[in-house]
This record gives structure tokens, sequence and C-alpha cells, in this order.
């Protein structure tokens, strides 16, 4: 036994000596803010001590040495000191406090010297005149905090807290006391007079200790076992013009991935990812507000104060059926006890440019040139005679002959401003938050733009020692302006056309009309002015939101905690839509109506009745046996209900223009309204373990009834077990100063989805049921009688139930140097069963639709990691931080249908989720024989200048045999770096975001050249094959072209970016400047937000910030936001 006891004990030693030498690399990395700040802490406990004593236990505890003459001490008192791990500059101070000798330090030396006799005097002559400062420093949660280090800004006045959180210092009128406190954020305070203070010190990032929220409660951080992600809110949207909280998450939290697809005023029309997509269907998170369902753009973000995210199956599965694809946890802002009020206020105003765009032709003569090309190209003959083009060249009269930049009619620098005030506090027994925000942003497109009034309340009672209830109140009034078809038909219009040689409008005001006219005043094109239908009419959408929860906490007995919540919440939503008829005009007066132009006028109201109620229960058990055992469990039931009643209403053509409300229309009656609703019922349960906080143990189980589903199938159970390893805390480990955190986690669970959506997208709440419709369609008329009818016109499977998710998570947990430097690593690998889907099905079972069936799997397995370090305050006031994040994700849909269609964003086994399918485009034909001899067989023999597709047969034709894969849409890695910087009162913050491994399809009117009978022409087709120009990346220019369109590798583009999302730049008012004006505190601060991407070569589109299962060519762009804003404390 003796040689395998040594080999281990060998081992062992080798494994620490390798740990050190990683240790050692690691300091490297820190070795300069190591050396400019000494962070000793030192503990003593001595009692009437000659000093000589004393300087030699802090030899023994640090690395510094005392230099000084024998015959110096003998003129010190005795010294009597208790601190704990204190810092060793405020030892010094307390040593030296009544003393006749000083200090200075050198490096790591302390050389001990006499004070001169006009230091003396002049200590005393102050000493006279100073004023006794009394006072006490408490938490947030108004308990006391004991020795608590205060400190004169302009001298050596010292002075602690006591236990029950008191203090005394001398010191002048007009003097700043700074506190400071591990785990705390240091404070500053101005002192008026010999005023009694109070001091609310709040809690700084101490990871380790850091209450996490998780599912129907909360824990310590350090006794976590699954994948959970925490943001300050509060400091990361801290003086960000932050119009929608998940703006705030970007970049941010590894796994987490954040695509604002929207610059539209009032929403950002962001998806939210957690570790991609896991299901066929709504991949959207659960968005939990204070533990009830909701939605992040309900919130003002000012509100917020907390987000958790919770990534794995351990944390969620207490969510069961509604956390398969991860759950984001928000809690709102509320009051504290002992608090004194605190009246806040943040306001900014900012401009909002047009970022980036499509590079269109903007010169009339350039676009008639190439426009001719394409036609003789067709085979035509050219549309513009070169005088014409001439007039255009030589510009004579803009209305004439204009050279109209759309993007300067269309687009416009406008302003966002927002105001959010709030108070905050508290007394013994009860507290309260107050806030209440406007938002005002016009859209850089005309004649949109949004308003936001919230109202947010909420309030807690300690009725008894044992009892508190509390209740909130939220009210959201938004208000938001576009044209009556949104901007998609503008789109429709400048894309399709917006030609340069059209005036946007005549002499005399009114809407213009194409120029290039033939020698009969009529239009050598179609005019495709896309103002008239910017100005057509309004489309005004109202929502009034309400939700109000009551809550109450009985501690039952020390251990025993009862939890009961209910809420309430009501959305109504109004959208009144009216068009109105306008006409252009030519130069010479002739009208005529944009292309597709509605007409008549058509007025149209819609309404939608949101309810939704949840009612929760739970009974939490905390139990700890000597600090060594430590248990705890949660049951609970959860019910909620949902209903939605729309309802719409149009009629046409009223007597007059102007008369916008629906009663006003003489004809073309419709009406049409529906309900539908929900309900879930849920029970679940968690226990935890951990022994000395060493080894974690963590067990969920949930089970939940839906609706959705047929009775015998509405039942889902859905459970995880997690185990962590807190290494940091084992004897081979915790004397290693370097490691603050060295935690092992993994974790095994099961998720469910009843979300089953219909093949249009919409939700389908009741997939089990046949649907029977009544329209026109199935109705007659028989004898002149009108018969109404009915049909079956959906097919279903009775049997269908939930969907399955089992992930499957390894983690670890580093933290070095107190946490100033952490990494976290993990691996995940998450499968999905049973996927509703909705298939095709055959023509020959008529109009109706398809079955949702349990019939596809999916899997999405990959790593994220994340570094972030923290560096100390250098002397010179000095700060700052880094932080990264990275996450790979492999996508593949393991099950589906084998004969699904080759469709271009494809569905199929064995292969990313809508992939790109199509024909891979491997150069430009540069002659006609060419072209014949390579598609010999082909029904279409394409020409020289036509691009060349890949004949992956060698068949000599292009069919379905020669598609292969073209790119992913989803992708491989997301990532995320912040920066800060911070000297004295000035504060740099920087945020990006990028994604790389993904590609996306840009055929779209934008970038087709002249599509069907026209459209627009990006300055890039200039490059175009030509027989003077054999380009081998164009093709050649051709209307109504079919072979160039077809879905090829041609058109798809490397969506790959990196964007800063934010660089913020504030300054920390002075503090004797906030107390002449009587301010607790204040900023002013600068920001700039969504710079433009950088992209690949190339890249054609607003930003490559969007949804790439679309071609991109209506999403509102993105605007740049420049701000300025101001934050006061009252």
């Amino acid at each position: 036994m003796e040689q395998p006891v040594k080999r281990l004990l060998s081992g062992r030693a080798r494994a620490r000596k390798s740990l050190l030498l990683l240790i050692c690399m690691l300091t490297v990395f820190r070795g300069t803010a190591m050396a400019e700040k000494q962070t000793n802490k030192i503990s003593l406990n001595v009692t009437d001590q000659p000093l000589e004593k004393v300087f030699k236990k802090i030899e023994a505890k640090t690395d510094y040495v005392f230099w000084y003459k024998m015959d110096v001490l003998k003129k010190a008192q005795h010294v009597t000191i208790k601190v704990n791990n204190e810092d060793l500059l405020q030892v010094l101070e307390s040593l030296f406090k009544n003393q006749a000798l000083t200090y200075s330090i050198e490096k790591n030396i302390i050389a001990i010297k006499e004070k001169q006799a006009n230091e003396l005097s002049g200590a005393m002559a102050t000493a006279a005149i100073l004023a006794v400062i009394k006072g006490k420093v408490l938490g947030e949660d108004g308990s006391p905090l004991p020795g608590v280090t205060i400190k004169a800004k302009s001298n050596k006045a010292f002075a602690t807290t006591d236990e029950h959180g008191l203090f005394t210092i001398k010191v002048d009128a007009g003097e700043t006391l700074i506190f400071s406190y591990i785990g705390y954020q240091p404070a500053e305070v101005v002192v008026k007079s010999e005023e009694a203070l109070t001091i609310i010190m709040k809690p700084s990032f101490d990871k380790l200790s850091e209450v996490v929220v998780v599912g129907y409660g909360t824990q310590k951080r350090a006794n976590l076992t699954g994948a959970v992600a925490t943001i300050n809110y509060d400091k990361a949207l801290e003086n960000r013009p932050i119009t929608n909280p998940s703006q705030a998450l970007a970049g941010k939290v590894a796994g987490v991935f954040v695509s604002q697809n929207s610059g539209s005023p009032g929403g950002d029309g962001a998806t939210l990812r957690i570790r991609g997509f896991g299901t066929l269907n709504n991949t959207d998170p659960l968005v939990l507000i204070d533990g009830i369902e909701g939605k992040l753009s309900e919130l003002n973000p000012a509100d917020i104060g907390s987000i958790t995210i919770l990534k794995d199956a351990a944390s969620a599965s207490i969510y069961g059926s509604r956390a398969a694809n991860g759950i984001v946890l928000v809690t709102t802002k509320k009051g504290t006890y002992n608090m004194e009020p605190v009246l806040s206020y943040n306001g900014y105003y900012g401009m909002q440019q047009l970022g980036r765009k499509y590079d269109r032709i903007n010169n009339s003569v350039e676009f008639m040139n190439l426009w001719n090309s394409a036609v003789v190209n067709s085979g035509g003959d050219p549309l513009f005679p070169r005088n014409m083009m001439n007039d255009f060249g030589n510009n004579k009269d803009p209305y004439l002959y204009p050279n109209t930049d759309f993007y300067k009619e269309i687009f416009r620098t406008a302003p966002i401003t927002e105001h959010n005030i709030s108070v905050r506090g508290g007394a013994a027994k009860q507290n309260f938050f107050l806030s209440a925000n406007y938002l005002s942003q016009d859209g850089i497109i005309r004649q949109t733009d949004s308003k936001r009034y919230g109202v947010n309340f909420a309030i807690n009672n300690k009725l008894k020692d044992w009892l508190e209830v509390g209740g909130r109140v939220q009210i959201t009034r938004k208000i938001t302006n576009s044209p009556v078809d949104g901007i998609d038909r503008i789109y429709y219009i400048m894309s399709n056309g917006g030609y340069p040689f059209i005036a946007p409008y005549t002499k005399d005001g009114r809407f213009g009309a194409t120029q290039a006219l033939k020698p009969d005043g009529s239009p050598i094109v179609d005019s495709r002015n896309p103002l008239p239908d910017l100005y057509d009419g309004n489309s005004q959408y109202v929502n009034n939101f309400f939700r109000a929860n009551l809550n109450a906490t009985a501690n039952i007995t020390k251990d025993l905690t009862f939890k009961t919540m209910f809420t309430g919440q009501s959305n109504n939503n109004r959208r009144d839509k009216h068009n109105q008829l306008n006409y252009v005009y030519t130069a010479g007066g002739i009208q005529g109506k944009v292309l597709d132009y509605p007409s008549q006028i058509t007025l149209y109201r819609a309404n939608n009745e949101e309810f939704y109620w949840v009612y929760y229960n739970t009974l939490n058990y905390t139990k700890s046996f000597n600090n060594v055992h430590n248990f705890s469990v949660i049951v609970g039931t959860q019910a909620e209900s949902y209903q939605l009643k729309p309802m719409s209403g149009q009629k046409s053509d009223p007597p007059k223009a102007g008369l916008n409300e629906v009663d006003a229309g003489t004809s073309n009656v419709q009406a049409g309204g529906n309900t539908t609703e929900w309900s879930m019922l849920a029970y679940f349960g968690r226990i935890n373990y951990n022994y000395r906080e060493k080894y974690l143990l963590e067990a969920n189980l949930r089970a939940d009834a839906s609706s959705r589903f047929r009775q015998g199938n509405r039942w889902g159970y859905f459970p995880s077990v997690s185990a962590g390893w807190a290494m940091e805390k084992e004897n081979f480990i915790k004397n290693i100063a370097a490691i603050s955190q060295l935690k092992l986690r993994a974790s095994w669970g099961q998720l469910g989805n009843q979300n089953t959506n219909n093949s249009d997208g919409s939700v389908n709440n009741y997939p089990y049921i046949g649907a029977v419709t009544q329209t026109n369609g199935t109705s007659y008329t028989a004898g002149g009688q009108f018969a109404p009818g009915a049909a079956i016109t959906g097919l279903v499977d009775p049997n269908i139930s939930w969907e399955t998710t089992t992930s499957t998570d390894v983690g670890l947990d580093v933290g070095l140097f107190n946490n100033a430097l952490s990494v976290e690593l993990d691996y995940f690998n998450k499968n999905t069963d049973q996927i509703l889907v909705q298939l095709p099905i055959s023509s020959t079972l008529g109009e109706v639709s398809a079955p949702i069936q349990n019939i596809g799997k999916m899997s999405n397995k990959g790593f994220e990691f994340s570094v972030n370090y923290h560096s100390p305050e250098y002397r010179s006031g000095f700060s700052y931080s880094i932080g990264a994040n990275i996450t790979y994700i492999k996508n593949m849909v393991t099950k589906f249908r084998a004969d699904a269609p080759d469709q271009l964003w494809l569905i199929r086994e064995g292969m990313p989720y809508k992939m790109l399918y199509g024909y891979k485009s491997v150069g430009v034909f540069q002659s006609d024989k060419e072209a014949s001899e390579y598609m010999r067989n082909n029904g279409y023999i394409p020409k020289a200048g036509d691009l060349k597709y890949e004949d992956v047969n060698g068949d000599g034709k292009l069919d379905y045999k020669d598609k292969q894969s073209l790119g992913n849409t989803l992708p491989k890695y997301t990532y995320g770096i912040t920066l800060g910087a911070n000297y004295k009162n000035w504060r740099l913050n920087i945020v990006t975001q990028g994604l790389a491994g993904i590609s996306g399809y840009n055929q779209s009117a934008w970038t087709t050249p002249l599509g069907i009978s026209g459209g627009t022409l990006l300055t890039r087709w200039k490059d175009a094959w030509t027989p003077d120009n054999h380009s081998n990346t164009l093709p050649r220019i051709v209307v109504n072209d079919t072979w160039n369109r077809y879905e090829s590798s041609f058109w798809v583009q490397n969506m790959s970016y990196f964007k800063i999302k934010n660089i913020q730049l504030s300054y920390q008012l002075p503090a004797s400047l906030l107390h002449s004006i009587r301010f607790k505190g204040g900023s002013i601060y600068a920001n700039v937000q969504n710079l433009p991407s950088f992209t690949s070569k190339g890249y054609l589109g607003f930003d490559p910030e969007q949804n790439t299962f679309a071609n991109g060519s209506t999403i509102y762009p993105t605007p740049v936001i420049t701000s300025f804003g101001i934050n006061l404390q009252l």
C-alpha cells in the first residue's frame, strides 16, 4: 500500500504545483494593479501595549517594515486596538491618532518620526474649532452597520461605527466625510453643521454573497448549481437612453443574444434568444415581472432593479412547461424600510439619425443609362432619348430635371426625449416607491412618432412582526402614429421606384411626378413617388396597460414562511386607420396616380381587450443545523387564465374628406370579432441542500396542466436535478489566497412547451379541436335568398401533447483576487422532442389547414465562456474594467418529414434550422458559347453576362438536384465586449455586441436591379457585366430578369457583424456643488447609441442586426442616437 499512497500524494503535489503555476500566470496579468495600490488587510487585538510590540505584529502579518530610532518611541503612549481584517492605512491612522509621532510610507517601508512643534500646535488650534458630528450608518434594509470607516477628505480625522451603527467625529463644518465598508459602495457626505447624520449605504458588487432572484425565491450566488446570470439593471441602464429594457441586455450575458430588429418609435421589435433556437415554434423566453408573466416592452426601463436569466433546465424547471426557451426574471424597484425619502430625476434629450443605408443611384443620367442598357440587353430599344439625358445632365431646373435623393425626403433627423422622476423611502413599518415617466420619440421616417406615459407605485407594510403585506400598481399609456399602411408601403414604392427623375414636389407644393416624359407629356415609365403614401392619412395605435398585484408574506415560524400573490392585468389596444386620395402632378400640371394607389377612402377601427390573471401560493421551509447541514424546501401551486377579445369594423367612401370616424363611411361595411382564451394549473416544489456551503444539491419538480390539450394529455411533468462543488472551501485550496471561488456545477432536467403556431405564425389555442368556419365562400344564394354555410377548414390530431426539452449542463465558476477576475465556462446539450409542427398537406384535400402534430426533434449544443476583470482604484483615482463573453451553438433538426419541399429557408433532417438552400453561383458566363455548352441540356439557354450556377451532377441542366446548402441563418457564434474606465469624477463605458457564422438572403426590391417593369438601382450595378466590362462577379442587368434571380448564393451575404451598441461619458458632480444646491447626488452624461456595424465587405442593407428569416427589405432602420442628460438625487 505504500507505493500507491506515495503516488497519490505525489499526484496531489503535482496538481497543487500546477494550480500554483496557473495562479502565478494570472498574477502577472494583474501585476500593474497590485503594484500601484497596497491592499493589505490586517487583524489586531492588543490591549495597553507599547508601539514597538505592535509594529512587530504588523511586520509579521504584512510585507511592510518599520524604520525608527529607539529614543523616538520612548515618547510614545501605549495603545489599545482591536480590528478585524481592516485596511493597514486605517490601522495606522488609529495607532498614531493621539501620538506625538507621525509616519510616512515609501514602497514597503514605514518611517516613524516625531511631529514638529508647529504640527502639534496647529493640531491643537484646529481641535479647538472642530465641530462634533454624530450620526448613524444603516444598510438599505434599515439595519445598523457596525465597523464602517469614516474619514475626513481633507485631513486625518477618523472614526468607526459601533455595534449600533453610531459614530462621532470632530471635523470642520463644510468638510467632506468618506464612508467605506467592506461589501458596500463608498459614500460621501458634506458636513453642514453639528446636525445628526443618517447615512444609507448600498451594497457593492460581491459576487459570492450576492443574493440572486431565482424561481419563486432567492439564493446566495455561492450556492447556485444552475446556469444563472444576473444583471444589475440600475448600473446597466445608468444614464443610457434606453426605450425598451431588452436593449440593456445586449452584449452583456453569455448565451443570451438580443437583436433589435426595428428602430420604429415606440417599439424596437427586439428578439431575445437564450441558448439558440430550441423549437420550430415560438422561441421567445418566458419573461416574469415580479413573478408574473409579462413583456419587457410593458415596462419603463427606469423602474427595473435587476434581471436574472435562467439558462439551463435545473434553474428553470420549476416553471415547467413555460421554461423551454429560458426564463427572464425581472425585479422592479421598491421602497426601503428606515430610509429617508430620496427624490430622483433623470432626463435626457437626443437626436436620431439614419445610419447605414442602401447606396442608391440618385443621379438621373446614370440611372437612365443603366436602364437603357438593361432594355437593350432584353432585346428592346432604349427608353430614354439622348437629348433628354443631356437636359437632365445640365440640371437646368430642379423641378423639370430633378436628381432626387428620396432618402432626404423620407428620412429626417428626429428628436427623442425622456423624463423619469421617482421617490423612494420608508419608515420602520412601511416603505414605498413611486415613479412617473414620459417618453417622446419622433421617428427618423417622417410621419412616425410615439409617446409613452407611465406611473408605477409600490408599497409594503409590516402589519405585524411576522406579517408583511404589499401591493403594486402600474399604469402605462402609449400612442404611436405611422402612415396608414405602415412603412411597408413606403418601402415598396421607394425600392420599386422612387426614381431620381421624379420631382418630390411641384413648384406650387403638390406631389410631383416623373419628369421623364414623352413628347405628348405622358410618362415614359409609371410614376412611383413614395411621398403620397407617406402622407396618406394616418394609422394610430393606442395602448392602455394596467397591472395590479397584492401580496402577503407570513413568517409562521422562524423557519417556515408562507407567501401569496394575486396579479391581474388588462391590456386594451385600439387602432384607427384612415387614408386619403392623393395625386401626383408633372411640372406641366398633368395629374396622375401613384402605382397601385388605393382608389377609395377607407375608415377602419380595431379594438383588442386582453385580460390576464395569476394566483400563486408558496410555503418555504429553511433550516440550518449548526451551519453545517443547510436545507431549504419550497412547495407551491399556481393558477392562471388569459382571455383575448378582438373586434374590428370598417366602412368606405365618406361623403367628405376629413371625416375619419368609421360611421362616416357609406359603403363596403365589414365587421368581425371573436374570443380566444386559455388557462393553466400547476404544482411545483424544490429542495436545496448544502453541506457547509461546500457540497450543493438541488432538485425541482413541476406538474403543469394546459387547456391547449385535450383531457388525458393535459398534464406534463418536468423534473430536474443539479449539484455543485465549491472547491475553494476545500483544505487543499482554501489557503491559496488568490482563489476566491472555484465551483464545479452539473445539471440535468426537462422542460416543456405548449405554444403551438399555425402555418401563418399565429398562436393556436385549440389545436386539438376541429374548426368549423362560416364565410361568404362557404355560403350560397338559392331562390334569391342568402343561405349561410359552414365547413370544416382545419384538420386536427386530438392526441397532441407537450413538447419536451431535455437539457444537460456542466459549468465551472472561477473567481480570483477577491473576485476581481472572474471566469465562467459552461457546456450545454439541449434536445427538444415531440415538437409541435404543422406540415404541408396535399392539395387534393381541398382548402383545409394541416393538423398540428408532435413530429419534430431538434438539438442545440455548445459552450459559453465569459471573463470579467475589475481593477482596483489606483492612487491617481483611475480604475478600469473589462468583460467579454462568447457563445458557440451548433443547431440541428434531427427529425422532420423527409419529403419537405425544397424551400429557400429549408427545414430538413440533419441540417440546421432554416438553412439557406439553393443554387451555388460560380461566376458569370463570358460568352454565349460558354453558356450554351455548360447548360447544353437545359430548357433555357443563358447568355453571356448571366450567372453561372454549379452543375452538381454534370448533366448539363439546372434542376433541384443541383441545389445545396448556402449558409446558416442562425449564428454559430455570438459575443459581447464591455469596457469601463473611471478617473476621479469621470466615467467612460462602452458596450459592444457581435455575431459570426451567419448568412442572410438579400434578394429584394432594394438589391435587385430593375425588378418587374422597374425598380431601384444601387451604385454597385455600375460595375455590372457588359460587352466592354467582363465582370465575373456581377451579371448583366436585364429588365424582367428570371435566370439571374434564382435563389442562389449570389444573393446570400455574410451577416456577421461587430457593433458598438453604446458609448457613454458621464461626470459625477462634485459634492461641494451638490451641497450648495441641496442635492445628495448628481451627474451629467452624453451617449452615442447604435453606431453603424462593422460588417463584411460588400454588405448591403440598413443593419445586419435583423431577423435573418427574411430579406430585411422592410425593416425600420435602427437610428444612431446622440443624447445628453442629467441625473439628480434630492
